[in-house]
């Protein structure tokens, strides 16, 4: 059974297309070392998620209480989210994938880039597949 890593990165619009690269050259190297897919989705940012969160009966009476991802990712006013994943065939195969990949030097940063995220304020876990519908 399909086994995910995933992450929240808060990052500034201007940092997306170094994020992009980073991303993909990490990511094939993740290919390398077993991973199915890796996917990364932005924040749409033309509405706060209590304005375009679909379900209305469930927010009813929450107000400011409901968390939304820039929330969860900490994301400043001039930052927005990036959800990533991760998929691996299944556990065994994402450890020792993993341990594989991130003892690649291909996947350091290139400090030519300078800081494309802030690697502290990453959100992340490893997720066990539950259910596709």
């Amino acid at each position: 059974m399909s086994y995910f890593d995933a992450y929240l990165i808060p990052i500034r619009p201007s940092q997306l297309p170094a994020y992009r690269d980073f991303s993909k050259r990490v990511g094939a190297v993740y290919r390398e070392h077993g991973a199915i897919r890796i996917t990364d989705i932005i924040l749409d940012g033309s509405g706060h998620a209590d304005e375009t969160f679909h379900a209305e009966e469930a927010r009813a009476g929450l107000g400011d209480e409901m968390r939304n991802f820039r929330d969860a990712a900490a994301a400043t006013a001039d930052e927005t989210v990036i959800l990533s994943w991760t998929e691996w065939p299944d556990k065994s195969a994402r450890d020792s994938g993993l341990a594989a990949a991130l003892a690649d030097p291909r996947i350091q940063p290139n400090p030519d880039d300078g800081m494309i995220f802030e690697g502290r304020r990453l959100v992340a876990g490893a997720f066990n597949h539950l259910a596709d519908w």
